[in-house]
């Protein structure tokens, strides 16, 4: 009786154990703490989200949307205008500037005045005459947020219809360092031998002849040469052959000369040898 007694007392416990785990009031406890840590990470996912959300239209700058002519291409028609869109509307004010270039290989600058501004655009206006090439695009914007952004890119001219060689004339930005052009090397040579030949003519063309004499020494050029330097140049000009005749001439006149001088000189010593011969041959006549 003792050892049943020992044994209902010990299965006793274990049998309110069993009860209570059972009972519904601890698996409702269960069930709603058993999804509290999924749901706590869920709720930090979504909240970290919506932080993302909300910050990256704040944090985000404007940027260029579109170009023409666009960035890295080979256009084969010379553009009239630049026009650059961006992502949000440019500044515009005192103080505030939006600038844009157009470079060619050389340093020349092609746009024509200042870029204008319109809402998200900006745009220039292009010189004529643009030669093929590569061209350097560089634009400094302000945007509305007012963050400023400086930036560059490249595009290349392959018009048919285009100059090889050019300069902008009457518009853009002339670079004085740049080097010069063989054509206009050419130009200037051209140039220079067609006055070294005017030079060396007087004045006259280079078909026709030079006139000889005189009117070579007084003919002036009034383009190129001053009155007084054509005649001093045709005073020292060289003087023209004497002919033969006139030579022979002159030194028969000098014989002429000489025999004349010759026979008064004999007809004068004559003339003093009787004069002696008188003297002498008097006193003795008539001393007899």
């Amino acid at each position: 009786m003792t050892m049943h007694s020992v044994t209902h007392q010990s299965a006793q416990p274990a049998h309110h154990a069993s009860r209570t785990q059972g009972s519904p009031s601890a698996r409702s406890w269960r069930r709603r703490h058993a999804g509290a840590p999924w749901a706590g990470a869920a709720a930090v996912s979504a909240a970290a989200l919506l932080a993302l959300a909300t910050a990256s239209p704040a944090s985000a700058h404007d940027q260029l949307l579109s170009a023409s002519p666009a960035a890295g291409t080979a256009v084969i028609k010379t553009p009239s205008e630049l026009n650059l869109t961006f992502s949000g509307n440019l500044i515009t004010g005192e103080g505030i500037s939006n600038v844009a270039t157009v470079t060619d290989e050389n340093g020349h600058q092609w746009q024509d005045g200042e870029a204008a501004v319109s809402g998200p655009e900006l745009s220039a206006a292009l010189c004529e005459g643009m030669p093929n090439g590569e061209y350097a695009v560089s634009y400094r914007v302000v945007y509305s947020d007012g963050h400023s952004e400086e930036k560059s890119y490249d595009f290349t001219l392959e018009d048919p219809s285009a100059p090889e060689e050019g300069v902008p004339e009457d518009c853009g930005v002339v670079n004085p360092d740049a080097p010069v052009s063989s054509d206009a090397t050419a130009q200037d040579s051209s140039t220079d031998d067609g006055a070294s030949a005017t030079a060396g003519t007087g004045g006259t063309s280079a078909t026709e002849p030079a006139p000889s004499g005189s009117a070579a020494g007084t003919a002036t050029d009034s383009t190129t040469q001053d009155p007084g330097e054509a005649t001093a140049e045709g005073s020292q000009a060289p003087a023209a052959a004497v002919p033969g005749w006139v030579w022979a001439a002159a030194i028969g006149g000098v014989i002429v000369v000489l025999l004349a001088m010759l026979m008064v000189f004999r007809k004068a010593k004559g003339i003093d040898t009787g004069s002696d011969a008188s003297d002498r041959g008097g006193p003795g006549t008539d001393h007899q």
